[in-house]
């Protein structure tokens, strides 16, 4: 994992427990985001993506508040 800021650290936490369906990991200054539970083939083609990256906590969190939208609306969440 890459050396985070103080406050990098504590997006990070905050993201890690709002989202515990998520493993979050920040790696060479991309946010990464793997599914602890792998999609079945209907999350899939509904649109819920293993694992996926962004450049920054905003756009982390903007990306799995649209995953659990997804899962929600399948019943899943």
């Amino acid at each position: 994992m890459d050396d985070l800021t103080p406050q990098q650290q504590a997006q990070l936490a905050a993201i890690a427990t709002t989202y515990p369906g998520w493993h979050i990991v920040v790696h060479h200054g991309w946010w990464w985001a793997t599914k602890h539970s792998p999609p079945t083939a209907e999350q899939k083609a509904a649109g819920v993506l293993p694992q996926f990256a962004r450049p920054g906590p905003h756009e982390m969190v903007a990306a799995l508040n649209v995953q659990l939208g997804i899962l929600a609306r399948m019943g899943a969440a």
